[in-house]
């Protein structure tokens, strides 16, 4: 199972803002967070990215618990783009996407056509054809599922 979370909890100060949350996403799946502002899904989102400490339950990436894994893991198993950003450069879609495959290359290395084939492979499942658009020009809902291809797995 790629992602569990048991139990999750989480206060700022006094004021609780994830209570008793779980769920499961299995390779492959995509899930969906909805709800009004002020209810906690960026929250939820830096529990489970590890930018929160203080959490309570258990969040967990093939079993592993997060709480107990170097940063460099697991960032290695999971990334996230927010819908809401302030980009420096005019990414295309694929750059974009690309961007994923980073921690499989040394410093200075660029994709090859392995990197490239596996991005076009995801960007085909999830139904984004528009490769060479400027990532930054796409609506939200034309790039919420370019967000969701930097969580599936290239190795």
């Amino acid at each position: 199972m790629p992602i569990e979370v048991k139990n999750l909890s989480f206060s700022y100060g006094d004021r609780p803002v994830l209570q008793d949350i779980s769920f499961s996403v299995e390779k492959g799946e995509f899930l969906s967070i909805l709800g009004p502002n002020g209810v906690g899904k960026s929250t939820l989102f830096r529990c489970i990215l590890g930018r929160l400490d203080g959490y309570g339950g258990s969040i967990a990436s093939d079993g592993d618990d997060l709480k107990n894994m170097p940063r460099r893991e697991a960032a290695r198993r999971m990334a996230y783009i927010p819908q809401i950003h302030t980009p420096t450069f005019s990414y295309s879609v694929i750059d974009t996407v690309l961007m994923g495959t980073a921690r499989q290359l040394s410093p200075f290395a660029q994709p090859g056509r392995q990197q490239v084939a596996r991005a076009m492979e995801a960007l085909e499942r999830v139904g984004v054809r528009m490769v060479e658009e400027i990532f930054t020009v796409l609506d939200g809902g034309q790039a919420e599922h370019t967000y969701s291809l930097h969580g599936t797995r290239t190795n």
